[in-house]
């Protein structure tokens, strides 16, 4: 069979066609790139930016770098990237403008994967926002920005695993604008956000600060340890903590605050967490929030619970109209100083215990309900040995208990209350009341 001269002409074409997809990135075939900083390389690319400006938007594509690039990365309106480092090392991406802007800024792209980064300086150091999706990050660090270390806005969704958040003078974390946080580990692995907010800059001081969007923790450990301001500060928004093993909790611990919880604010904490040593306070709930808590047995049976001691003041506090939910043998202990807090605080706030919580050894009262705040008592909660009263109400406020509970060896009365408050339920076998019934 012979081929017509238009015909030859159209075979050619096409094979010039497909030789030129197959050697230039850019026209839609997947691209691996190599970057290599500074200076490049033979087949190298001397900066993220130049590889990034020679392929097309739509992917997939993978760039690989090392070494440390001095420069402002902007991944803008793409899909299906990753940018990784060497296999068994990390790369690092380092603000080089001045003044500082973002080094890492993610805008309207989606399916974009980070590998063993380090992404530093900047203000932020990284930025996810317009409605970006499916960013994936893993074992990254976010560091020593002068302004907030990672901002995610304007209804973003980011996946953060084994990577830590460290050494940024805003906020460690800032989300905001209905976007979606989800921090995901294997077992051995943590999430570490620490030394953040010493500056006083950006969106506060705050390890994670949380306005008006959803942040998640599955199957792994997170660590929030030694920032200035709270561990994790809410302004509505829904906080859902999975935490660790009995042997490995989660731990919030060293900040300021634990948990700052306001407007309207969810938060759940399922498993073990550690909430140590955060200043004054352990977690506090404002302006119609609320916090639940739950127990769970992990892998080797034991309880994996929440433990809450340490504060100078209160272990947890409650008021405007918020409420707390204790499920399981928790623990609220060794919280209060001399003339000041103890255990739990409310006022007009309302607080649920049951199977097993305990309010133990606490220095002053081991709960204080004060202006209409209500309190239930679940079988097998006690509040046991505080220094002062162990259950003190006031100001029309009320306490009601299913048995068993256990209210008993507490410095003052067991349970006390003012002339226009109650504790009601059954009482039997509880010495050291004094209220009227």
């Amino acid at each position: 069979m012979t081929l017509s001269v238009s015909r030859l002409h159209l075979v050619f074409d096409a094979l010039v066609a497909a030789l030129f997809v197959l050697i230039v990135p850019g026209t839609g075939r997947a691209a691996n790139l190599q970057v290599v900083c500074p200076g490049g390389g033979p087949g190298a690319y001397s900066s993220i930016n130049a590889a990034l400006s020679s392929l097309d938007l739509q992917g997939p594509h993978t760039i690989t770098v090392s070494g440390t690039c001095h420069e402002n990365v902007a991944v803008t309106e793409r899909d299906r990237l990753t940018i990784q480092a060497v296999a068994g090392q990390y790369a690092t991406i380092e603000n080089a403008a001045a003044p500082a802007a973002t080094t890492l800024y993610i805008a309207g792209s989606h399916n974009i994967f980070l590998d063993h980064l380090i992404i530093g300086g900047g203000a932020p150091a990284m930025y996810v926002s317009a409605s970006s999706g499916d960013i994936h990050m893993q074992n990254c660090t976010v560091q020593n920005s002068l302004n907030d270390g990672l901002d995610i806005d304007m209804e973003s969704m980011l996946l953060i695993e084994n990577s830590t958040i460290k050494n940024n003078s805003g906020a460690g974390i800032f989300i905001s604008n209905q976007s979606q946080l989800t921090m995901g580990t294997y077992p051995t692995q943590r999430i570490l956000i620490t030394g953040n907010g010493f500056g006083g800059v950006g969106n506060g001081t705050d390890g994670l600060n949380i306005d008006g969007s959803n942040v998640q923790v599955n199957f792994g450990v997170l660590t929030v340890d030694g920032n200035q301001g709270a561990g994790i500060s809410m302004e509505g928004g829904r906080l859902q903590l999975y935490g660790g093993e009995a042997d490995s909790p989660g731990i919030i611990q060293n900040n300021y605050t634990g948990l700052r919880i306001n407007d309207a604010a969810s938060a759940t904490l399922w498993s073990a967490f550690q909430i140590h040593n955060n200043g004054s306070t352990g977690i506090s709930v404002n302006g119609a929030s609320s916090i639940t808590f739950y127990a769970t047995t992990d892998s080797k049976g034991k309880d994996a619970v929440t433990a809450i001691d340490g504060h100078s003041t209160v272990g947890l506090t409650l008021s405007q109209s918020s409420s707390a939910q204790i499920y399981g043998a928790h623990i609220i202990r060794n919280n209060g100083s001399a003339g000041s807090g103890g255990g739990v605080s409310l006022q007009r706030a309302s607080l649920t215990m049951g199977g097993g919580t305990s309010v133990s050894s606490n220095v002053g009262t081991g709960i204080f309900g004060d202006a209409n705040s209500s309190i239930v008592l679940g079988p097998t909660a006690s509040v046991t040995n505080n220094t002062s009263t162990g259950i003190w109400l006031r100001h029309m406020s009320l306490v009601g208990l299913t048995a068993p509970v256990t209210v008993q060896g507490n410095g003052g009365a067991n349970i006390a209350c003012d002339s226009r408050s109650l504790a009601y339920g059954q009482l039997a076998g509880i010495t050291g009341v004094q209220c009227e019934e």
